[in-house]
């Protein structure tokens, strides 16, 4: 259980440091590129691509970070109507709606990431491969899948206490 615990801890701590850092380096980036651009008329060819690449990955590994901080959008016009017993069972569907809806869109990822293995396609200033662009989508999922497993847990758990 320990164990548990303190791998979950890592993950919480690899999701805030490299979303925090990716923003942070996208935006130094683009800073240093606008400037290069206008004050010595040359800019660096490959940053908007590689700009680009942070700011996707570090949204797909913010998938996993908002759900283990329930940031994520909901609307709870309808849970407001409910007791506290009712919105404890609207979470738990949205739970497993969430974790369905992640689960599928992890697996349906990476069947892209094998079919941009399979061309061995590159990316056109940085000439990586497509596929480690891509990979990020079935780890951002995977990690929302995780992170809302875990909260279904949580609320089964609370249930199970009153």
């Amino acid at each position: 259980m320990l164990a548990m615990k303190q791998l979950d801890a890592l993950l919480a701590k690899f999701e805030e440091l490299f979303c925090s850092l990716g923003f942070i380096a996208a935006t130094l980036l683009m800073f240093i590129n606008v400037v290069m651009r206008y004050v010595f008329k040359a800019g660096i060819p490959w940053s908007e691509e590689l700009i680009r690449y942070i700011i996707i990955w570090a949204t797909c590994i913010g998938i996993g970070l908002c759900a283990r901080r329930e940031a994520h959008v909901s609307i709870d016009f309808f849970a407001a109507f409910l007791s506290k017993r009712g919105q404890k069972y609207l979470n738990l569907f949205a739970d497993l709606v969430a974790v369905a809806f992640c689960g599928l869109m992890a697996y349906y990822s990476l069947q892209t990431v094998k079919g941009q293995l399979a061309t061995g396609q590159l990316s056109p200033a940085l000439q990586w491969p497509f596929y480690v662009v891509y990979f990020c989508l079935p780890l951002g999922f995977a990690t929302g899948a995780l992170r809302f497993v875990q909260h279904f847990y949580r609320t089964l758990k609370e249930e199970g206490e009153e």
